[in-house]
C-alpha cells in the first residue's frame, strides 16, 4: 500500500497523518534539482510549494492535499500541450 493510500483509508472523524520531507526528498520523488525545490518556496515565488517551516528549516507534507493541487495545477492536459506534442511527431 502506498503512502497516499495509507492516508485516504484513514476512517472518517481521524485527522490525517502526513510525512514531513525535505527539500532533498522530494526532489529524488520528483526526480527535479534540490535546488529548482528550494526556489518555488522563496518568498518571491508566485504560487510556491506549499511548505511548513520549523524555524530556518523547510519540509514538505508529503501526501497532502495542498502539495497534490499545487503538482495538479501544472498538469498539461490533453486539450493543449499532449495533443499539440502529438501532431507535431505525426
Amino acid at each position: 500500500m502506498t503512502n497516499s493510500a495509507a492516508i485516504r483509508a484513514v476512517p472518517a472523524g481521524v485527522p490525517p497523518r502526513y510525512e514531513f520531507i525535505d527539500a532533498k526528498e522530494l526532489a529524488r520523488r520528483w526526480c527535479l534539482p534540490v535546488s529548482w525545490i528550494r526556489e518555488q518556496v522563496r518568498s518571491r515565488c508566485t504560487d510556491p510549494l506549499p511548505h511548513i517551516k520549523f524555524g530556518k528549516y523547510v519540509r514538505f507534507r508529503w501526501g497532502s492535499p495542498e502539495l497534490e493541487a499545487w503538482a495538479e495545477r501544472r498538469i498539461i492536459g490533453s486539450d493543449n500541450g499532449w495533443a499539440l506534442r502529438r501532431e507535431i511527431a505525426a
